[in-house]
């Protein structure tokens, strides 16, 4: 296992990193997650991180490749998926766009683990030439069920302006009670629990009551999953402001396409009401979120549910 501190990191011919875990080698692939304007243009505001592990040449499966992942090793591996993810997103050129990354409080054991993998986020975040403003925290699992080291996660990169999201919201109590008690920046949908609840009328409109109220509470409410064009279209009639899918864009472990598809806007000036805004999450659906100037994308038709494909 690499050293926490000083992993062995290479960089290939456009500059992204790659590093390793015993026989793994381990990339990062980016999937954009989108905003989408009232004439339905698309802009990206965000990059998910995704771990891809390679053994021998052939694919291993983030789930399998965790599986394997020795306990003693599981706090530093961890890390070392998030510094990868962190540097690379330096390397993407891009001057707004956002990067989620996951945290699973349930690895920690001591409040004194956090303060120092929180110290270590910060340093990364500036060596990769990033704000912490940009880095959104998906907090995935409770899992240990220690309040006191999930609190001082979140207390934690909070206080070092990193932004935090809570995932697989799906509106029974127990998540209900996660999002009161974390106040998140960002809350991402089930893809599964939507889909059930898009079968029906009520359903549908229902979705839409706590989207509002969501967005009333300042909280950015992001659906994940999206594997047709008519969902894309439902976000955008409910008011959803953040949208990510395989409809919208598949992850690349050396992005080639997304400049070329969906530019980024040049900054505006300083001092201008969009550069106010800049570095907040965007609170309704039409603050903070860049418009496209290019022609509407026509998104082809799949037949795929709507709900989490293995990635």
């Amino acid at each position: 296992m690499p050293g926490r501190r000083d992993p062995h990191f290479l960089q290939d011919d456009r500059g992204f990193y790659t590093t390793s875990y015993g026989p793994f080698v381990l990339r990062t692939a980016f999937q954009p997650i989108f905003s989408q304007n009232e004439h339905g243009h698309l802009t990206i505001e965000a990059f998910e991180a995704l771990i891809r592990a390679q053994r021998n040449g052939q694919p291993v499966s983030p789930e399998h490749f965790f599986s394997l992942v020795e306990h003693d090793d599981a706090i530093a591996v961890d890390t070392l998926c998030r510094e990868l993810h962190i540097l690379n997103m330096g390397k993407l050129g891009r001057k707004k766009a956002r990067l989620f990354i996951n945290f699973n409080p349930g690895l920690f054991d001591a409040v004194a683990d956090i303060d120092a993998e929180v110290d270590h986020m910060v340093d990364v975040t500036l060596k990769a030439g990033l704000r912490p403003g940009r880095i959104v925290c998906e907090i995935t699992e409770q899992g240990s069920g220690d309040e006191a080291v999930l609190h001082r996660l979140v207390g934690g990169l909070r206080a070092r302006l990193f932004k935090i999201a809570v995932d697989d919201y799906g509106a029974d109590e127990s998540d209900t009670r996660r999002v009161d008690d974390l106040k998140p920046d960002v809350l991402k949908f089930d893809a599964a629990w939507v889909r059930r609840f898009t079968e029906t009328s009520a359903g549908m409109g229902l979705l839409k009551l706590m989207v509002e109220q969501f967005i009333e509470r300042g909280i950015t409410v992001l659906f994940e999953g999206l594997e047709e064009e008519h969902q894309v279209q439902f976000c955008q009639e409910i008011g959803v402001q953040l949208m990510q899918g395989y409809v919208l864009a598949r992850p690349e472990i050396v992005p080639r396409t997304f400049d070329d598809r969906f530019p980024e806007q040049v900054l505006p000036q300083p001092g201008s009401p969009a550069d106010q805004l800049h570095g907040a999450m965007p609170r309704d659906p039409g603050q903070g979120l860049s418009r496209s100037a290019t022609a509407p994308v026509h998104l082809p038709r799949r037949t795929a549910t709507f709900g989490k494909r293995t990635r």
